[in-house]
């Protein structure tokens, strides 16, 4: 294979790699895992060879351009480890508010960040954010787009009795979403499983 096509194709499957991790933090595929396998081995079978390759052309060369193809490969790894490591450090920040009903896990972050999942498995959606707390009204930058399942503005609540609390003895709080007037929007209870407010 000639170089040409080799920087071809290491940037391609380098690059769509990339996007296809982006997505993955946006959007759940059980087909994601097929296209890391074939493209990661793709691009690092290349990378791997590019090194020693690289390593002999330049003993030969003495020019510092026979490492293009491990400069090019070290730049598109670094890449994918800054999105996976962006991304994993927002979801394993710590919560102080955790949330969840049905299909619906919204996870409050200490630092102010937010990010709410819809959707059952190899379908769900991801929506980032950040958030404010206003007494006990918790207000998020933006709507979740295109979906009615959760408001921008969640009220924090406190089950009021035993009876009301029966379906969940586990758990006192929940958040009810309520539209700009303070009105309580029916059917979008979030129930706290995890409360780390002091």
């Amino acid at each position: 294979m000639k170089e040409k096509t080799k920087i071809f194709v290491l940037l391609f499957c380098g690059i769509l790699f990339s996007y296809i991790l982006f997505k993955s933090y946006h959007f759940d595929d059980i087909f994601q895992i097929f296209f890391y396998v074939i493209l990661g081995g793709i691009g690092l079978y290349i990378f791997y060879n590019a090194i020693f390759d690289n390593v002999k052309k330049y003993k030969e060369t003495k020019k510092l351009e026979s490492y293009k193809l491990t400069i090019i490969g070290t730049f598109l790894v670094l890449l994918n480890l800054e999105i996976f490591s962006y991304y994993e450090t927002k979801i394993n920040s710590k919560s102080i508010l955790k949330t969840e009903y049905g299909n619906i896990i919204a996870d409050f972050k200490t630092d102010k960040n937010y990010i709410i999942k819809i959707g059952s498995w190899a379908s769900k959606k991801y929506f980032y954010g950040t958030y404010s707390i206003n007494d006990s009204v918790i207000i998020l930058d933006k709507k979740c787009k295109n979906r009615d399942e959760i408001s921008d503005r969640l009220l924090i609540r406190k089950y009021k009795n035993e009876i009301e609390k029966s379906e969940n003895l586990k758990y006192k709080t929940y958040l009810i979403g309520i539209d700009k007037n303070g009105n309580e929007i029916t059917n979008s209870e979030l129930i706290v499983i995890e409360d780390n407010r002091k």
